[in-house]
């Protein structure tokens, strides 16, 4: 599955990182992170890019 279809949630928990590490990245609180991934198909593609970029950073770290 690529990261283009693989769920946003799906790849933070394969990741293994906890919601609130992404969130503190991205600069949100962890319940909006949590709203935002509950509704995928509305983000916009900027807050997907925010997130997969947090992922990548704290894969890297």
């Amino acid at each position: 599955m690529t990261t283009q279809t693989k769920s946003l949630k799906s790849q933070i928990k394969s990741a293994s990182f906890p919601q609130w590490k992404v969130a503190d990245q991205i600069g949100v609180a962890e319940k909006t992170l949590i709203v935002w991934l509950r509704r995928e198909d509305k983000l916009t593609s900027n807050k997907k890019e925010l997130i997969l970029k947090a992922i990548q950073e704290l894969s890297h770290e």
